[in-house]
């Protein structure tokens, strides 16, 4: 009885983990037009509420796994959280955007360091493959949860209680959460290895100019000052491979560079999160500028791609009882294919349910692909690397989200109605093309992967 109390307190503190940081992004969307009037900002300062969180956030991604793996992941998470609801705090009592912007540079460093030790509680603490998958199911449902009532509940309480509220929010779950963990969680195993300092350093900013660069070529196109950006972005990212080649305790050891799996997996997450923010990109822009729908009807259209998405990630813990991982990711990846197919024949003149369709069946192959994911990338790992492996899968995911919105961001940029309708298709078909190719290269990788790995 106190065993199952325990998983349950768990997962819990690990879902309401991911919940928080993806509601932090969904309702602050929603909060833009408040924080314009609130303090008499522009464009560029209400970007910066945004991408200040994105940039520490995808930056810092490797790093919160690589603590979790050398302090463990249960004081790292509870560390994380703490950074997290100090600092909502801080941006719900922010008196200026300076204020507010350095508040929310921290709320990504805490949300850095909660992501993947999240997965990584999971992963210590639910020992049985079977109460394993519908864990992690369950913690990408509490994800799908905050997008899809993030707009709405947003809204909400921005009309009812003042932008601020959106931030508040956060300190209730966020002192449940710790609660929880410092309760139930047993000690996390520490793996001794010295801190690579140099490597840290280079990786996070690396990451962040990479970052940088495509949120800029989102914004102003494919000009100079974003292109030298990711030049230099790969310049450090080649002098962070030459440290690792030097090092004694490399920040990502070579096992983990030389496993097809977790290769494989980070090649999934990418694509996913391309399609996924990529597309819901352009349909923003759509629904408002083409079809004239305003931000609440936006939000609304959106529902039967985050309902469905949360609802199948429910179930396909139990689909993952009678197949093997591998086996439920082409299914969903084949459905994300169709989906996207009847995407790009989307046009104004198109019923309503036909692109209600697309988005149902696009959210029924993500949930199904992504709690696989999880689960592959997780089984493939030694319990030592869970922390190091879930950084890298959640770096690569946000990476491929910043760079769907910055290419799908040039297809359709300054278009008029026909020729924007035109470059929404041509972005379904290139999501289209993206997953068949993450499809055919998971195919290639995996055949030399025993079957009973991929089964877990």
């Amino acid at each position: 009885m106190y065993k199952a109390t325990k998983l349950s307190a768990i997962q819990m503190a690990a879902c309401l983990g991911f919940f928080v940081v993806q509601l932090d992004v969904s309702v602050v969307n929603v909060g833009l037009g408040a924080l314009k009037a609130a303090f008499d900002t522009n464009l560029t300062g209400l970007q910066w509420v945004i991408n200040s969180y994105a940039l520490t956030f995808s930056a810092l991604l490797i790093f919160g796994g690589s603590c979790g793996d050398k302090l463990g992941a249960k004081p790292v998470f509870v560390g994380g959280f703490i950074v997290f609801t100090l600092s909502s705090l801080g941006c719900g009592l922010a008196g200026s955007m300076v204020q507010l912007i350095s508040f929310r540079c921290v709320q990504g460093l805490g949300a850095a360091l909660m992501i993947p030790t999240s997965l990584t509680l999971l992963r210590l603490n639910f020992t049985n493959p079977e109460q394993r998958k519908a864990a992690v199911a369950l913690w990408g449902a509490s994800g799908g949860i905050a997008l899809a009532a993030g707009p709405v509940l947003g809204g909400l309480m921005i009309e009812h209680l003042g932008w601020r509220s959106v931030f508040l929010i956060n300190i209730p779950l966020g002192l449940l959460a710790i609660a929880l963990t410092l309760r139930y969680t047993p000690a996390s195993p520490k793996v001794e290895k010295r801190i690579d300092v140099y490597g840290q350093v280079t990786i996070a900013l690396a990451l962040a100019l990479l970052t940088y660069g495509l949120t800029e070529a989102s914004e102003r196109g494919w000009s100079l000052i974003p292109l030298s950006v990711l030049a230099l972005s790969c310049l450090v990212l080649l002098a962070f491979v030459l440290i690792e080649q030097r090092v004694a305790d490399p920040m990502i050891p070579i096992h983990l560079a030389r496993n097809t799996v977790l290769i494989a997996m980070m090649l999934t997450g990418s694509v996913i999160n391309f399609t996924f923010y990529g597309v819901v990109f352009v349909l923003s822009i759509y629904f408002q500028t083409i079809l004239g729908y305003d931000a609440v009807r936006t939000g609304l259209a959106f529902i039967p791609l985050t309902a469905v998405m949360t609802l199948s990630s429910l179930a396909s813990a139990r689909l993952g009882r009678h197949f093997s991982a591998l086996r439920i990711m082409t299914l969903g990846t084949g459905l994300q294919v169709c989906g996207f197919l009847i995407l790009s024949r989307i046009s104004p003149d198109s019923a309503s349910w036909m692109l209600d369709s697309a988005l149902i069946i696009v959210g029924i192959g993500s949930a199904a692909t992504v709690p696989s994911m999880n689960n592959t990338m997780l089984a493939a790992v030694t319990q030592q690397d869970a922390g190091i492996a879930s950084g890298l899968m959640s770096s690569a995911r946000q990476v491929g989200g910043v760079l769907g919105v910055a290419i799908f961001g040039l297809l359709i940029a300054h278009a008029e109605r026909p020729a924007f309708t035109q470059g929404m298709s041509t972005s379904m078909l290139l999501c289209v093309a993206a997953l068949a190719l993450c499809l055919v290269t998971n195919l290639w990788l995996v055949r030399k992967v025993r079957s009973s790995v991929l089964a877990h």
